[in-house]
């Protein structure tokens, strides 16, 4: 009971910061256009420090993916640290408009509370896989605030068509009390996004199903494909910190003084509601995000890529209303929770994500639509250390 409340209170806590801070920022920066010319001083700063490999800021949540399905569990005894370090890279990198999201840090340093609070407790393997997905889960839950969604992400992250269920008490319990600190302690608030109905089912109403899963499953490889190969062709690049940290500034401060990509400046939250609006016309929003994003993760700049991926999908889907015949609002919701839901391998996380924030009307499509995403854009997800169950089919290309 001590390590469940020591994990749910700091973990809410420090979301609501984060939360804060990241509004502070994106209330600063709009005052202040001129801080996208600090774009290349954060990267010098990012890779002068991945240059002299300090240990602390090169763990992410794939790292606490890998540590969570390993039989001997070893404690980051720096996790302090680490955490500390997401949270300033994170809020650093939306100062200058790097165009990331912002769940990959509250997972982190969500799992990092939950090593620090066991480091002096001896526990099994076992024991410290479960306390590290409820920190996970509670992690997401309150950074989004979707406790169903945040447990299950934390019984879903470690094997692709597995839930942990001997973590089930734990995750639910952290990640329903997070979000409870979050929204009752410290006031934090969330959006409100509108409900989602399904209109008459039919073959052809599952068909087109298909279609946007197909469509989706596309999009989710190109942005894996895009991202991993900038990654790669930049680290070929000589080893030069300073230079390569000024030359992905300068790539991405070019970038965004395209009109086109003006919109695609930092986290991109006030863009979320856009897409299910009645007045919503087809943009190239979802294509800029696409570049912009896997553009600056790739180059360095710090931060997760839900809300990115939530933005392209929604807007991506919500654009084939008119072709397919469907409610953009429907088709918004579903490529909203479809997306980045599928590229991270959860589908049940999908499935309540979409319940959570658009009622559970449609939640047959959220898990349906998730599946196929999940097979169309390849073996591998954002988590390379995940473990893909026998069961799951296998595509033939990664």
């Amino acid at each position: 009971m001590g390590i469940l409340l020591a994990i749910s209170i700091l973990v809410g806590s420090m979301s609501s910061l984060f939360l804060w801070g990241l509004d502070q920022i994106t209330w600063i920066r709009g005052e202040a256009p001129w801080l996208l010319y600090g774009l290349p001083i954060v990267g010098i700063i990012f890779h002068v420090i991945k240059f002299y490999n300090i240990p602390l800021t090169n763990l992410g949540t794939n790292d606490l993916v890998a540590q969570i399905n390993e039989d001997k569990i070893k404690l980051n005894e720096k996790s302090a640290m680490t955490s500390i370090y997401a949270l300033v890279s994170t809020w650093l990198s939306h100062l200058v408009g790097a165009s990331v999201g912002r769940e990959g840090t509250a997972i982190l340093f969500g799992g990092n509370v939950a090593q620090k609070v066991l480091q002096k407790l001896h526990c099994s393997s076992q024991e410290k896989s479960i306390w590290i997905r409820a920190g996970m889960a509670a992690g997401f839950s309150s950074v989004f605030g979707t406790p169903l969604a945040g447990c299950f992400f934390g019984l879903e992250i470690g094997v692709v068509g597995k839930i942990h269920w001997p973590s089930l008490m734990s995750c639910i319990s952290s990640s329903f009390l997070a979000n409870y600190i979050g929204l009752h302690v410290w006031g934090t608030k969330h959006l409100f996004y509108p409900l989602v109905f399904l209109p008459s089912i039919s073959m052809l109403f599952w068909a087109k199903m298909v279609l946007i899963g197909l469509f989706l499953g596309i999009i989710a490889l190109l942005y894996k494909r895009l991202e991993s190969n900038i990654s790669n062709l930049f680290d070929r690049l000589p080893r030069q910190p300073i230079l390569k940290g000024i030359l992905a500034g300068i790539s991405i401060f070019v970038l965004f003084q395209i009109p086109t990509f003006k919109s695609s400046i930092g986290l991109g939250s006030e863009y979320l509601l856009q897409a299910f609006q009645n007045n919503f016309s087809a943009t190239y929003f979802a294509g800029t995000k696409i570049i912009a994003t896997t553009l600056s993760l790739a180059l360095g700049f710090k931060g997760g890529e839900a809300t990115p991926l939530f933005l392209i999908g929604s807007h991506a889907a919500s654009a084939l209303s008119e072709w397919i015949e469907l409610p953009h609002v429907l088709l918004a919701a579903i490529g909203f929770v479809s997306l980045y839901c599928g590229v991270t391998k959860t589908p049940i996380t999908g499935m309540c994500l979409g319940i959570e924030l658009f009622g559970p009307s449609a939640w047959p499509c959220y898990l349906f639509v998730t599946c196929l995403v999940m097979y169309f854009s390849g073996q591998k997800g954002l988590f390379k250390s995940q473990i893909v169950a026998h069961w799951i089919p296998k595509t033939p290309y990664q």
